[in-house]
């Protein structure tokens, strides 16, 4: 937007004082999304032209309070957002992404799973040979939303806690303590980077492309 002569609107008008019709203008609302605005020359009145798009894509939300031990695993709650078919989510790579906020105002940034060298999640399934009651449900049902919970660990604490060991492993890395879960805003997504698919690479195969592309298209 800045490159295509934009300026932040609260900017705009200490310099300006007012608009005039052609300026360019945008808000920026908590970093969560964008308007951005031509001021026309016929008054609001008579109508305006709007442009509407999103980039935010299926994926599984860590709840409030997701780190828990179970079966001598460690895991992450998760509740899905958007109209996902949670069959497609078990047993792929999950990066986690998001930021947490901690007590003292300062933001983490989390990008796990993503470059070669570090760990990615997943999301178990029963092993074929053990699914005969599962095969008997519809696809819609064969895999359930409580159930799409990450894996991320299974070595124990010197305590034989592996919640625990999990919990000083992000302590040591991110400097995160489990309190900082509730003011954190964490999710799982595929870990799969963009291809181009087909022989004569025609098309994209991308987590999200599907409504990233329209928005792209929307800003030109």
């Amino acid at each position: 937007a800045k490159e295509a002569g934009y300026q932040l609107l609260e900017d705009a008008i200490k310099e300006k004082k007012s608009l005039k019709p052609g300026d360019k203008v945008y808000v920026n609302q908590m970093g969560k999304s964008i308007a951005m605005f031509i001021i026309g020359k016929e008054s609001l009145e008579k109508g305006m032209n709007i442009l509407g798009a999103h980039i935010d894509s299926p994926r599984l939300d860590l709840k409030p309070n997701p780190l828990y031990e179970d079966n001598e695993f460690a895991y992450l709650k998760t509740h899905y957002y958007g109209g996902i078919k949670k069959y497609q989510w078990t047993t792929i790579p999950l990066s986690l992404k998001g930021v947490v906020v901690k007590p003292n105002g300062e933001k983490v940034e989390i990008n796990i799973g993503e470059k070669e060298d570090e760990p990615v999640f997943t999301i178990t399934d029963i092993l074929p040979h053990l699914a005969e009651e599962q095969y008997e449900n519809k696809i819609g049902k064969a895999i359930k939303g409580e159930d799409l919970n990450i894996l991320i660990g299974s070595i124990p604490s010197s305590s034989d806690s592996i919640k625990e060991n999990v919990m000083k492993i992000i302590n040591e890395k991110y400097g995160i303590d489990e309190i900082d879960f509730y003011s954190s805003e964490l999710k799982a997504v595929p870990a799969f980077k963009a291809r181009h698919l087909g022989f004569d690479k025609s098309m994209v195969a991308a987590y999200g492309q599907d409504d990233r592309v329209c928005s792209y298209a929307n800003l030109l």
